[in-house]
């Protein structure tokens, strides 16, 4: 038995086709989506790239495992002490070869977030260039493919790969642009009006900064990226863009299922599609970017592919539609092969729906995302409910409320319409907490212990609000700086600095 991860950086559930995007953008995902299981309702517990990827390895909440951000104590993953993993918190990969399986990677995610813990899952890890990040599908194939050609006759490995196409910026050429734009009509929201509305939206990678980052810049690529969202046109360059990437990332894809088969491996080799987290195009203002735990940068694809159980499974269960976490991958891998999971991890196994039986959804998931604003969610199967704790440079209501059922884009707050529901929200949010912060021997919730500093690597407030005054948006300045000052009287400096005697006044030199 042989298992593949695919790990494709913001891939967005709904632009591919076992998720019924109306372009044709992933002919061979679908070819995999028709021998194994979609599952309609998966979301990454925590956003974006280092938090997400630390939670699905470390079957852990990043309220837990302490990553909950991509800089300084919001990134600090909590390692055990000692010569050997917990055995009751193991990383995926340390339980994996514990249990005799070979676990390889071939990936520059640990070196580009310095996320050097991730290494701890893998034997062997490989970068396949001497890039920090960007790297394309052809050059990850050239190591992964080679790599699957000298492992082919030998069982039990488990082989991740991470594949960074569509992430921005796309660097993919022309003729995949042109692709997608001849593939089919771009989707019809945002419409006109909606881009004249998100004018007034401000932060980095949104329609009048979509190229703003640690200050302003012009579009890296013109060919794929426009260099601002004011029109329709603009907004199909965009998603043209987005969608050449997914095209491209997916024609490689193929040449790795078409390698399985001339080895003669494709049927005792288990795939597994997803992401780290999707991609916001237009919702919440959001352009090109995953900054806030909303839907679209939460839900993310997972498409599982493995042989002997799912291929003769009845159409009518190729779909599975329970609300699951990343972090329910782990135990579920685990149960697949044999192997028990340990009691620290947070996730439950979601295997019987790959046999095709049906299981129990969660009334309601908690999303965190900390590196481009500070906010946690509840998404329940009809609504999410998004609460703010530092909106970093970007207009984030500190609390809002949609129906995503009716209302998939996020355009109208039901906070003030439906108060008994948000209450319902608030509640819940409230339990989760209290479950995993909020008792004996739990640790501080990093999110919360690191609000002075706030999601402030990438951009800062500050400098981004005098960039809206030399735009011409200082009322936009205005509301970002009102929304900075502390809440509560909170004071910059929360102890006093020790008392260091000057050893001048006593005589020294």
């Amino acid at each position: 038995m042989r298992v593949i991860y695919v790990d494709v950086d913001t891939l967005r559930a709904d632009h591919t086709q076992p998720y019924g995007y109306q372009r044709p953008t992933t002919p061979n995902l679908q070819r995999l989506a028709d021998r194994g299981v979609t599952f309609d309702r998966y979301y990454c517990s925590d956003s974006p790239c280092l938090p997400s990827r630390t939670a699905l390895t470390s079957g852990q909440f990043g309220i837990t495992n302490g990553v909950v951000g991509h800089f300084g104590e919001a990134a600090r993953f909590r390692l055990d002490s000692g010569h050997r993993p917990d055995p009751n918190r193991p990383l995926l990969g340390q339980r994996l070869q514990d249990h005799g399986w070979y676990t390889a990677v071939v990936s520059m995610f640990a070196e580009r977030h310095r996320a050097y813990f991730f290494h701890g899952n893998f034997r062997e890890s490989i970068r396949a260039t001497d890039k920090i990040n960007d790297e394309e599908a052809h050059e990850i194939n050239a190591v992964a493919l080679d790599w699957i050609r000298r492992h082919a006759d030998e069982d039990d490995w488990y082989l991740h790969l991470t594949y960074w196409e569509p992430h921005t910026d796309y660097q993919i050429g022309p003729e995949w642009v042109r692709r997608a734009a001849e593939s089919g009509p771009a989707p019809a929201w945002p419409d006109q009006e909606a881009i004249d509305g998100h004018a007034e939206i401000y932060g980095p990678r949104t329609a009048r900064d979509l190229h703003y980052f640690r200050g302003p810049r012009p579009s890296p690529v013109p060919h794929a990226m426009p260099e601002e969202i004011r029109t329709r046109a603009d907004f199909e360059h965009l998603v043209n863009g987005f969608d050449g990437s997914i095209m491209y990332w997916d024609h490689h894809f193929g040449q790795l299922l078409a390698t399985l088969e001339e080895l003669g491996i494709a049927d005792d080799t288990a795939i597994i599609v997803s992401a780290d987290h999707g991609e916001s195009l237009g919702e919440q203002g959001s352009y090109a970017e995953h900054g806030l735990a909303n839907e679209p940068t939460h839900r993310v694809p997972l498409v599982v592919y493995w042989p002997g159980v799912t291929d003769d499974l009845p159409d009518s269960v190729r779909h599975c539609d329970a609300l699951l976490y990343n972090i329910d991958f782990a135990p579920t891998l685990c149960e697949l092969l044999d192997i028990p999971a340990p009691g620290g991890w947070q996730g439950e196994s979601f295997a019987p729906a790959l046999r095709g039986e049906a299981i129990v959804s969660r009334p309601y998931l908690v999303l965190g995302h900390g590196a481009h604003t500070y906010q946690r969610a509840v998404r329940t199967r009809d609504h999410l409910y998004i609460r703010t704790y530092h909106p970093g440079s970007f207009r984030a209501e500190w609390e809002s409320l949609f129906d995503v059922t009716n209302d998939p884009h996020l355009t109208r707050d039901l906070l003030a319409d439906e108060p008994e529901l948000a209450d319902r929200m608030r509640g819940h949010l409230a339990e989760w907490w209290n479950h995993y912060a909020g008792g004996p021997g739990a640790l501080p919730d990093p999110m919360h212990t690191t609000l002075q500093t706030g999601p402030t690597y990438y951009n800062d407030p500050g400098q981004y609000a005098q960039h809206l005054r030399d735009t011409g948006r200082a009322h936009l300045a205005d509301d970002l700086e009102q929304r900075l000052t502390p809440l509560g009287g909170a004071t910059p400096v929360s102890w006093h600095a020790p008392h260091i005697p000057d050893v001048r006044l006593a005589g020294g030199k």
